[in-house]
């Protein structure tokens, strides 16, 4: 299985055309530089590369966040 962590930093960081060392994972997704529409983009690209359904809510704010979510689903 794909490590989780490393798949949403390496898509996020290849979105925003950054280093991936640059993406923090405890950082908020608006710290990033990503918004709302960047954010359901990359969901969408994220579950087709870890072929898993990716139900958002407001609770998910960070990469940590969203990699353990979708690590409790599988």
């Amino acid at each position: 299985m794909k490590n989780v962590k490393e798949t949403i930093i390496r898509v996020i960081a290849e979105y925003l055309d950054k280093e991936e060392g640059e993406i923090s994972s405890t950082a908020s997704f608006t710290d990033i530089g990503l918004d709302s529409l960047d954010i359901m983009e990359l969901v969408m690209q994220l579950q087709e590369e870890l072929d898993c359904k990716i139900e958002l809510s407001q609770d998910i704010t960070t990469v940590d966040k969203l990699a353990e979510m979708i690590e409790n689903q599988q």
